[in-house]
């Protein structure tokens, strides 16, 4: 019991500090659930509770679910993981044709494939949309995360099972594993269950941690890089089954040896040269994070949909599991590190709630400085150990941790954009340092801010820092955080990101009066937003 209160108080502590209308927390052991917490709104509006019946959406944690299924089927002999993509569905023929990519490709995130736009909303026809699709990685040669690459084997679990996915993960692991409040699509009949999504209310501003919420509205959806909706008890099974080593309860859901195949890191394919894949024993496997954490094995895998966000961590070592799930946004990452801290306390660490302050600032020393030169400059102090004040044209503003490695500010002057450091202080258009920036280009026909009608990468600005075109995203469950630079190639087009190894495409549209109408992110189209135009 007093496990049970340590947690809920955690739980208080950030649903305090951040916006998180409802969570429930499950943590289990070989044994069982060892606590379970529920706080807060099933539906801010109603003031419904959570419970323990509460379903939500897990996103990205279904990859999991959808790796140990492909397993599940290469023991039943349907599924060479190590054969051509193309083997199960003949009409995808990237590359000019190549049969290069395979199984395992997909399931590591090692394809070359695009993380994908969201343009489409149904598996099939996002899986045929990319039949002709380029790469510029070697299948294996890159980590690249890919939504649409799970879509994929979604689509090839039901050439080779002959059933829709959500009947061949319900019959293979969620009946199998008693996970009765579960279900492996999302349709309208789980509406009554379903815990209401929230999202940020404005999607062009990145948000303080008190930003205002609205309903995100239902999205049906079946395809396997997020289709499955859980309670935390029910999600929490899952983890004993990866503590278990593939068996529940005496239950053998896939072979050992299979699920130590599918946990096993390949070799580094980083880049970088860094010591990050099988030697170190940490990296991407099959459809899950492997870490080492002070010696110690644990599986993770975050999940974000448009208005949840999860959360799955097992410490296959350490003997423990815990599961959170969320309605708050899905781009919520402050999530992550609190599951974490969950799992740490279960194993004995301190509570520590200061570690999801958002005021609190982790190497907060590191952005003390007087940014920029006399015509445009910044001044940010510390505000005790490990909080950030930031002065500029005579008024202070707080610096905020977002979570994602990037902070905000409610300074008025200085809230429209994060705000990082690289060297220099990056703030949109702004690389701010001793020296004076790079000379003031003239304006480009795409700077400005572009937004669809996409719930999951809803909008995103366009800007020129230091002479070179930046695309950056306030919000948005798919959309980067790490602000990557626009390239422009040869016919016209930019890729997304500095490495010319992403497969990533903006293709600008017309240009009226000097500035692009309409740009195209992967087949999403994206129009100059009205939004961004001064009020007359």
């Amino acid at each position: 019991m007093e496990m049970q209160r340590v947690l809920a108080e955690l739980a208080e502590q950030l649903r305090t500090r951040w916006p998180v209308p409802g969570i429930a927390i499950s943590v289990v052991d070989g044994a069982g659930e060892s606590a379970s917490v529920t706080a807060g709104f099933a539906n801010a509006e109603s003031k419904a509770p959570i419970s323990r019946r509460t379903r939500f959406e897990i996103g990205s944690v279904s990859k999991t679910f959808t790796s140990v299924l492909l397993g599940i089927l290469a023991d039943e002999g349907k599924v060479d993981l190590d054969a051509p993509v193309a083997d199960y569905l003949p009409w995808f023929a990237p590359n000019g044709g190549s049969r290069a990519i395979t199984v395992r490709h997909l399931l590591q995130h090692t394809s070359g494939l695009v993380a994908g736009a969201d343009a489409l909303p149904d598996a099939a026809a996002r899986g045929y949309a990319l039949r002709n699709a380029m790469t510029w990685a070697e299948p294996g040669e890159l980590f690249h995360y890919s939504n649409e690459g799970y879509n994929l084997l979604g689509l090839i679990v039901e050439k080779v099972t002959g059933e829709p996915l959500a009947d061949a993960m319900a019959g293979r692991l969620l009946r199998p594993l008693g996970m009765r409040d579960s279900a492996a699509r999302i349709v309208p009949e789980d509406i009554a269950e379903l815990a209401t999504g929230y999202r940020f209310l404005h999607e062009d501003r990145p948000p303080l941690p008190a930003a205002p919420l609205a309903p995100a509205g239902f999205f049906a959806y079946s395809s396997a890089d997020g289709n499955v909706l859980a309670t935390a008890s029910d999600l929490g099974r899952f983890a004993r089954m990866l503590l278990g080593r593939g068996t529940l309860d005496g239950t053998a859901v896939i072979r050992p040896e299979r699920l130590r195949e599918l946990l096993t890191v390949p070799g580094d394919t980083s880049g970088s040269g860094s010591d990050s894949g099988a030697d170190s024993g940490s990296g991407y496997a099959c459809g899950v994070d492997v870490e080492v954490v002070d010696g110690r094995t644990w599986l993770t895998h975050a999940g974000g949909m448009v208005g949840y966000r999860s959360y799955l961590a097992v410490d296959t070592d350490g003997g423990h599991g815990v599961a959170v799930l969320t309605n708050a946004p899905g781009e919520c990452q402050i999530i992550d590190r609190f599951a974490r801290h969950v799992l740490d306390v279960v194993q004995g660490a301190p509570a520590d709630p200061a570690l999801f302050d958002p005021e609190r600032i982790p190497d907060a020393r590191r952005y003390v400085g007087t940014h920029g030169t006399a015509q445009r400059r910044i001044v940010v102090e510390t505000a005790g150990d490990d909080r950030l004040t930031l002065t500029a044209d005579g008024e202070t503003g707080r610096l905020y941790d977002t979570g994602d490695g990037r902070l905000v500010c409610d300074h008025p002057g200085w809230s429209a954009y994060h705000h990082s450091w690289d060297g220099r202080w990056l703030y949109g258009p702004e690389s701010l340092g001793p020296a004076p920036a790079a000379p003031a280009v003239a304006p480009h026909p795409l700077e400005g801010r572009y937004r669809s009608y996409t719930p999951w990468y809803p909008a995103f600005g366009i800007v020129q820092r230091a002479g070179r075109l930046h695309m950056i995203a306030a919000t948005g469950v798919e959309a980067p955080c790490d602000e990557p630079e626009l390239v422009r190639l040869d016919d016209g087009t930019y890729r997304v990101g500095a490495d010319p190894r992403l497969p990533e495409r903006l293709v600008p549209g017309p240009v009226l009066d000097g500035e692009v109408l309409w740009v195209d992110l992967d087949g999403c189209r994206y129009t100059r937003s009205f939004l961004d135009r001064p009020k007359p």
